[in-house]
Order: C-alpha cells, then sequence, then structure tokens
C-alpha cells in the first residue's frame, strides 16, 4: 500500500537527516515540489533535478547553483519502495563530499516510511504505538479519523505533546528512554514512541498530566544536561499535531536557553519571536547590532536580565554607575535606540537575546 507523505512527515525527515550527516537535506514530491527542507526558505518552490529524479527514478547530481531550475549543488536520492517512487531526498553541497551520505541518507528515509506505511499487516504492540503517535503528530487526518473510530476513549481527552531529545554522545539514552516507558505503562498510557535518531515522543492525557509531570524534576537530576525537553500545549484530540509543533520549538528554546525543560506556555514573547523564519531574524539582529560590539552586546544582555537596574549591571560588570550611564549613552549614539527607553528598550532586548541571534 502506496505511504502518504504529509509535509510534517516530510520535515522530520529532514530535520532527523541533517541531524545525522550535518548537511542542509530536502525532500521533494514527485512533481519536483520541495516538501520540506532544513533550509526553510525552500520549502514549496520548485527542484528541477528532484522532478528528474522521481520521474526517472535515476539519483541525479547537480554540479553548479541553477537558481532558474531552483536547484542547488548537490545529489538528489529517488525513495523507491516497492517499486513505487515515493519521492526524493537531495543533499545541498559539493557533490564530492556530500555524495558519500547517499546511502546513509536514503536508508534514514526508508526507516521513517516503512514505520509509518499504513498496512493491514499484523503489528506488534510498539509498532501499532508508533503509527497511531506518527500519525496524530504528523496529522495524518485519515489515520487519525480511523483511530477516533475505532477507539472513541482517546478522542474525547485532551493532550500535551512532550518531545525529549537526547544529545549527541549521551551514553544515557537507553536508560532515559526505559524509565519514560515505564512511567508510561503505569499511569496507563498508550500514546508515545522512539523517533529515530534521538528523539522520543509523549502524547500526554491532561487528566494524568499532573502525576506524570511530577517525574520531570527527577529525570532532570538523573539525566541533565544529556536529555532536554519540550512540553506542548493542551489540545484536543484532533489538534495533537498543533501541541507536537509548539514541545518542538519549546524543546529548541531549552536547547538554547540550555535549560532541561521549557514549557511552551511558559514562552509568552519568545514563542512568537521563535516562529520567526531564521533568515529574518538574522537580518533584524544584524540591522541593530551591526555597529556594536561584542562587549556592548553583553552589556545590554546583562542589564535586561536585571530589570534595567543601572546599580545591579553595574555590580554585576564591576563598572562605577557613572561608566554604565556612559556607555548606554554611546550604545544609543550607535543604534539610534536608546536602552533606557521602553519601545527602543524592546527592540534592543529582543535584537541581543542569545538565541534569537543564532
Amino acid at each position: 500500500m502506496k505511504v502518504r507523505i504529509t509535509d510534517e512527515l516530510a520535515q522530520q525527515i529532514v530535520d532527523s537527516a541533517k541531524a545525522v550527516v550535518g548537511w542542509n537535506v530536502n525532500f521533494i514530491d514527485c512533481q519536483g515540489r520541495i516538501m520540506a527542507s532544513t533550509d526553510s526558505g525552500r520549502i514549496g518552490t520548485y527542484h528541477k533535478a528532484g522532478h528528474v529524479a522521481a520521474r526517472t527514478g535515476q539519483v541525479q547530481t547537480v554540479q553548479e547553483d541553477c537558481p532558474e531550475d531552483g536547484v542547488s549543488q548537490g545529489v538528489n536520492y529517488p525513495i523507491i519502495m516497492g517499486r513505487q517512487v515515493l519521492g526524493v531526498v537531495g543533499i545541498t553541497g559539493e557533490p564530492a563530499v556530500v555524495g558519500q551520505y547517499g546511502f546513509l541518507l536514503t536508508k534514514i528515509c526508508e526507516v521513517f516510511l516503512k514505520e509509518y506505511r499504513l498496512s493491514q499487516e499484523a503489528f506488534s504492540e510498539e509498532e501499532h504505538r508508533s503509527r497511531q503517535v506518527m500519525a496524530l503528530i504528523y496529522h495524518d487526518e485519515d489515520t487519525v479519523q480511523q483511530l477516533a473510530e475505532e477507539q472513541p476513549e482517546l478522542a474525547g481527552c485532551q493532550y500535551v505533546a512532550a518531545v525529549f531529545r537526547w544529545h549527541k554522545g549521551t551514553r544515557q539514552a537507553g536508560d532515559f528512554r526505559q524509565q519514560l516507558s515505564e512511567t508510561c505503562q503505569k499511569l496507563g498510557m498508550t500514546l508515545y514512541t522512539y523517533i529515530y535518531p534521538d528523539t522520543f515522543v509523549i502524547l500526554v492525557p491532561c487528566q494524568v498530566y499532573p502525576d506524570w509531570a511530577r517525574k520531570l524534576p527527577r529525570w532532570k537530576e538523573w539525566f541533565y544536561p544529556g536529555i532536554s525537553a519540550g512540553i506542548g500545549t493542551e489540545e484536543p484530540f484532533y489538534r495533537i499535531h498543533e501541541s507536537y509543533r509548539f514541545a518542538k520549538m519549546a524543546l529548541q528554546a531549552a536547547a538554547d536557553r540550555q535549560v532541561f525543560c521549557v514549557h511552551a506556555d511558559d514562552m509568552k514573547l519568545a514563542f512568537l519571536l521563535q516562529s520567526l523564519d531564521g533568515a529574518v531574524r538574522r537580518r533584524y539582529c544584524r540591522d541593530i547590532c551591526q555597529h556594536l560590539t561584542d562587549s556592548d552586546i553583553h552589556l545590554l544582555q546583562i542589564y535586561y536580565q536585571q530589570n534595567l537596574s543601572i546599580q545591579e549591571t553595574a555590580r554585576i560588570l564591576c563598572i562605577h554607575k557613572n561608566t554604565l550611564q556612559y556607555r548606554l549613552k554611546r550604545i544609543a549614539g550607535k543604534t539610534g535606540l536608546d536602552p533606557r527607553i521602553f519601545c527602543d528598550a524592546v527592540s534592543l532586548y529582543i535584537a541581543t537575546l542569545p538565541w534569537f541571534m543564532k
């Protein structure tokens, strides 16, 4: 049976592939549209070489960038299952360099697509659970509706998606997965799964969320900093994919802030800012901070961390209050924004957030 690849599934594939190979990756449908990419600016654009690879079933190598064809240097591999081309995965970079990852790249795709395949075969309990979770978080509407009809008790609940990721080289990943699975089983939770290569997703019913959340401090004590977590918003069954999307944003915030866990409900302004395209964020920071030194930026970060307190900022930086006032005036002269005036301070605060500047 043909696998129906959603944009959400394609994005998960390219994100996971980049985590392994380290280069930008695109997933292209059989009509040549880039469904998903680790370079967000390319999503939705036409990719001629990918279209040819899908049509012919042959690997297509691009030696030079060709904007009019929507292609960059790289290699594009058709994904074939059951003699049928399901799409194309492309890796961007010098072909002689990135070509060595071709086999690994196609195998990563096959792992995802085989797990996601909708079939009438008898699934093991773990495979069946994984299939359900992936349909919910990737917003496969047909399968979600089928699940609601088969298990109406699931459809009547509100859920919070939680996403855990272990960092490269973490030796405790196996122990952590076991802890998560055992906790879910004890609380009677059935919607949880591992996603290759480094992610564990749990869909927590709201009625057991307080009991489940009490485990977080212990997991932090045992497994941090090797593990990070993002907790999504409370959503109904048919919108679990939204909670998952917010959980991934919270997970990224946890990594950026170098903390164990971030809850989407606590992100507030960061929630809005993190949804901005990376190119937009970089342009904003460049326009505001282009004349500032690293020392200026560090001063502003401390100043805003101390809620605009001249006394506390001067104490932390070990400078006189008058010196601090002088440096703030110099920053105002460089940027045209006065760090001590509310509206200007907001602009500078956003531009100098460490995670926003990346």
